[in-house]
């Protein structure tokens, strides 16, 4: 099964992702060669590990490795919108993701991601080089690269627009495992597990 380990947003954050993902809506119309995929904004979420597919037999010792986790609850804040890969909006060719950046609690998550890292290594996961602090809010499916470059100005536009939105804080304390299902309509998370922080 598909699985990986993450803190989910609050339901007042959610809303106000979903609120933000009506910003770029206008952009994605029939006679665009721009086409957006948006994130189910009420599954949205940080991701701190993805493990792929996971064997079955294997899930138990997952487990037991994040009940052993010992961090305190804390604080994040989201705001701002950015995208993947990273260029000045002078020099972008392409845009592969649209997210919202987390701009507190940035050092607790980041120390929360190394323990999961750490434990998970023991069950001969591979450590992951880089942790982001970001919430995906759409992925970019298509551009035609003829005639695309107006698009790509009118996205980085809107992005530069929003680039100082703030979504609010909330606490995280909770950690979770989920399994994640393709579906035809986009993937389904379901929870597996739930580490409490204290």
């Amino acid at each position: 099964m598909r699985t990986f380990i993450a803190v989910d947003l609050s339901k007042e954050i959610r809303g106000k992702l979903k609120e933000l993902q009506h910003q770029f809506m206008h952009l994605d119309v029939d006679q665009s060669r721009l086409k957006l995929k948006f994130v189910n904004p009420w599954q949205a979420h940080q991701t701190l590990k993805f493990m792929g597919e996971v064997p079955e037999d294997k899930i138990e010792a997952i487990k037991g490795e994040l009940s052993v986790i010992k961090q305190e609850p804390f604080e994040i804040a989201l705001s701002g919108v950015g995208y993947f890969p990273k260029a000045s909006p002078e020099k972008v060719r392409n845009i592969r993701v649209v997210w919202v950046g987390i701009t507190k609690g940035v050092e607790e998550l980041k120390a929360l991601q190394d323990d999961v890292e750490s434990r998970l290594s023991t069950l001969g996961f591979p450590m992951e080089k880089r942790f982001s602090a970001h919430v995906t809010i759409c992925r970019v499916k298509t551009f035609s690269h003829a005639g695309s470059r107006g698009e790509i100005v009118r996205m980085v536009e809107k992005i530069r627009e929003l680039k100082d939105v703030e979504l609010g804080e909330m606490q995280v304390e909770e950690l979770k495992l989920k399994r994640s299902t393709l579906t035809p309509k986009g993937a389904i998370y379901d929870d597996m597990y739930v580490k409490k922080l204290e």
